[in-house]
């Protein structure tokens, strides 16, 4: 990492209140807003950190969050935790909330507005941030991204979803006519980014969290309107670097989201080559694990040198560039547990309510 401005590497813990809940299908089948779904999350935040203290030991490290305390995790207790790794957190108010009927799923991901808003007013210009989702894993440093930054200003990592899928309720030919309604005409569908990756210098993210509040509030007119908007950040922030012509998807080189799971597997070779992996399936499966390994100070994740053998270490818990044989096994396990789990619920709720 070189010196022209500080380096920070952080993530968000957006928690839904009761009543405020909304629909996250790689999460819990728990209310988002019960301890069960969000303990998820912050097993995620740990992992996501501790990757990124070894891999990234002179990093400014920052977890935002909504909530009033950071709660232990069963036995582990997470603010000492976060505390020894020189993890800040940072306690801010969730103000980007679009109406509960805006859209029926990923509420709490506009919370990235809120982070992107506070790295605008605590960034200097030439500092660099790098804002990921919290089940992402860092298996390699932050320089090539580091460089990037210092390339192109902010860095994009691009889907390549295909024009007629459905993504969030929109295909990409359907935000190509928002496009057109907002002034922005294109010859075709437009790129579409990856919202997990907010890479930038301070000066782009002043940059960028004033184009936000221009495409929120047109969006929440929009709504209001009866008229089609974007459903979600990504979608808003795919608008604001397609505008703002950031289409090189440079990020794409060392980063990816990679899908582990039997229905869904994307993982390849090529992933080792990368220096974060995105997981979106192991929030309760080999992130988990690696949770496991993390809370014991005497474990692999804190004893191998990081770099190669410190990558396959944490492949062989996500499946890259295969599911393997234990891991196969564990995951069906899991899934097996849940099941009953879900099961014994359903029955005693039952019960408490004939009792009732």
């Amino acid at each position: 990492m070189n010196n022209s401005g500080s380096v920070s590497i952080v993530t968000g813990m957006c928690c839904d209140e009761e009543g405020q809940e909304s629909k996250y299908p790689q999460g819990s089948d728990a209310k988002s807003s019960s301890e069960k779904f969000q303990s998820v999350y912050w097993r995620c935040a740990v992992v996501y950190f501790a990757s990124s203290f070894r891999n990234n030991p002179k990093a400014q490290h920052i977890l935002f969050t909504n909530a009033d305390r950071t709660p232990n995790i069963e036995n582990f207790n997470t603010a000492a935790f976060f505390d020894k790794i020189g993890v800040k957190v940072v306690q801010i108010p969730f103000t980007y909330q679009p109406p509960m009927e805006y859209y029926h799923a990923f509420r709490s991901t506009f919370f990235k507005f809120d982070i992107i808003k506070y790295l605008k007013n605590n960034s200097e210009m030439g500092d660099r941030c790098i804002a990921l989702d919290s089940d992402c894993v860092w298996i390699k440093s932050a320089d090539r991204m580091l460089a990037d930054i210092e390339k192109n200003g902010l860095v994009t990592y691009d889907l390549y979803e295909p024009d007629d899928k459905k993504i969030s309720g929109l295909t990409r030919q359907e935000m190509q006519k928002i496009y057109a309604d907002l002034g922005y005409r294109t010859d075709e569908p437009p790129k579409y980014f990856g919202a997990e990756f907010i890479v930038g210098s301070g000066k782009h993210m002043k940059l960028l969290s004033e184009e936000v509040d221009t495409i929120w509030n047109i969006c929440l007119a929009r709504y209001a309107e009866g008229k089609s908007k974007f459903n979600t950040e990504e979608q808003m922030l795919s608008y604001i670097y397609n505008k703002l012509g950031y289409g090189r998807s440079t990020g794409n080189a060392y980063f990816n989201r990679v899908w582990t799971s039997p229905l869904i597997y994307t993982a390849t070779e090529a992933d080792l080559k990368m220096d974060v992996w995105h997981l979106p399936a192991e929030k309760g499966y080999g992130i988990k694990r690696l949770f496991a390994q993390v809370a014991n100070p005497n474990s692999d994740f804190w004893n191998l040198p990081v770099g190669e053998e410190f990558a396959k270490y944490v492949a062989g818990y996500v499946g890259i560039p295969k599911r393997n044989t234990p891991k196969t096994f564990l995951d069906m396990f899991d899934n097996r547990v849940s099941g009953i789990k879900r099961r014994l619920s359903k029955v005693t709720n039952s019960l408490i309510a004939s009792a009732e």
